[in-house]
């Protein structure tokens, strides 16, 4: 196969998918597999294999890796509690010296930020928030085609913010916070452990399950004003597996955001285009 390629790793605590990725954005080929959670000498080693699997016959410059939990500046993952293989290991630095190729890494929420703003439901856009509804809230944003980075290198933890209703005290800290209020774990604990079913309810009109998805909308609101206020983005993207049920909590979530105030900002908020792969696609734009 003529051309250059970048290769993409979506490392995350459950399952690791890896992407290689053309010059003009197309996934030529793709794999899965479980995340490993043995020592890191045979988990890092493990990982080149099965990206040198995925590279055979390809030209590769570069390799990116989002990984979940926090990265650090230096690009050492912190996450011994879902990524205890990993954490504390330059993973780049053997990948260059093992690979020779360009090895860059970054938090997880920020590939996948990345690919949707270069390939997804974030093309055209100036400013881009993308909130990731998963186990936990990711967010990251993408301006002018850079990721928002704090003071110190790293990316804001913009999932813990303080928030009126959430149902228990969060690990940050916080007593009320966004994350146990607008998760994809806060919408299993309204809808009985059971989205799909409550969502297939809810399409028939059932109250119950109805009333179930606009409060998930009203506490994801709460979160994502502040963004808003703070970021004024002219497009917010929502992913993860909660964000599959935007018809049926986008009429109170925009209810939410609609209030009447000099700093008001409403941009449109869309589903993103990428689904299980923005993060590793973004990771491939990344190193690119």
């Amino acid at each position: 196969m003529t051309g250059t390629f970048t290769l993409g790793v979506d490392l995350g605590g459950t399952g690791t998918r890896v992407v290689a990725l053309d010059a003009g954005g197309a996934v030529i080929r793709q794999a899965s597999f479980r995340t490993a959670t043995g020592a890191p000498d045979a988990a890092v080693p493990g990982l080149l294999a099965e990206l040198d699997a995925l590279a055979d016959g390809l030209e590769v410059t570069a390799a990116g890796i989002g990984a979940s939990g926090p990265v650090t500046a230096e690009g050492i993952i912190d996450n011994p509690a879902t990524l205890p293989a990993y954490t504390g290991v330059d993973i780049c630095a053997f990948t260059e010296k093992v690979t020779g190729w360009r090895c860059v890494i970054d938090n997880d929420a920020a590939a996948a930020a990345i690919g949707e703003y270069a390939y997804g439901a974030g093309r055209g856009s100036r400013t881009c928030v993308t909130v990731t509804l998963g186990t936990g809230i990711g967010v990251a944003v993408v301006t002018g085609g850079q990721l928002f980075r704090a003071g110190d290198g790293t990316h804001p933890e913009a999932g813990h913010l303080a928030v009126p209703d959430a149902p228990v005290p969060c690990y940050c800290g916080l007593a009320r916070c966004w994350e146990q209020a607008a998760s994809r774990a806060a919408l299993e604990g309204l809808t009985s452990g059971d989205p799909a079913t409550a969502a297939a309810a809810a399409r028939r009109g059932e109250p119950g399950p109805v009333a179930a998805f606009a409060l998930y909308g009203q506490r994801l609101a709460a979160g994502l004003g502040t963004l808003l206020t703070v970021f004024r983005p002219d497009r917010v993207v929502l992913g993860g597996s909660a964000a599959r049920y935007l018809d049926l909590f986008a009429p109170a979530l925009a209810a939410g955001l609609d209030h009447d105030a000099p700093y008001q900002w409403t941009p449109p908020v869309v589903p993103a285009e990428l689904g299980d792969l923005a993060g590793a696609v973004g990771a491939a734009v990344l190193a690119r």
